[in-house]
């Protein structure tokens, strides 16, 4: 940590970290970034079918993990309210202002830790339902397309 003492001080700092982090470069064009990997990342390859294949078992095993991010975020949400409790105020001068920095850090106000989890939560809420809306319209495209495909073959078609 350092001590400053005035603006011209602070401009001599900032300059002299800017000066150790370098120059950052050229920025890479779209065509160079690399592919994405990891969890979450899915390949989609395009075979010319014009058609987009959903695969039910993964969704649900996405669904799954997610749900477990849910609880984690959620004991954590309860850890940060059992942690949220006043400090007892010391006898320094630094003390009060310490002990509402606490607080503020731990509660349910913006930026603190209780508010950040439960916005979190709430963003998981919303990707959890998205997801399970598209799944389920998909499977109900998927089922009357499939009737129909049968109503053609059998030679009941209605159209």
């Amino acid at each position: 940590m350092v001590k400053v003492h005035g603006k011209a001080e602070a401009e001599r700092i900032r300059d002299e970290l800017r000066g150790q982090r370098g120059p950052t470069g050229r920025v890479a064009e779209a065509g160079e970034v690399a592919k994405p990997s990891g969890e979450g990342a899915a390949a989609i390859v395009a075979d010319g079918s014009d058609r987009i294949e959903l695969d039910y078992a993964e969704i649900a095993d996405a669904q799954k993990k997610l749900e477990e991010h849910q609880r984690n975020l959620e004991r954590q949400l309860a850890d940060a309210r059992d942690l949220g409790t006043s400090l007892a105020d010391g006898k320094g001068p630094v003390s009060v202002p310490m002990s509402r920095s606490f607080a503020r850090r731990g509660g349910v106000e913006e930026g603190g830790v209780q508010f950040a989890l439960r916005s979190y939560l709430a963003e998981l809420a919303a990707l959890r339902t998205a997801i399970g809306l598209v799944a389920e319209q998909h499977r109900r495209t998927d089922e009357a397309a499939a009737t129909a495909v049968e109503a053609v073959a059998r030679g009941t078609d209605e159209r």
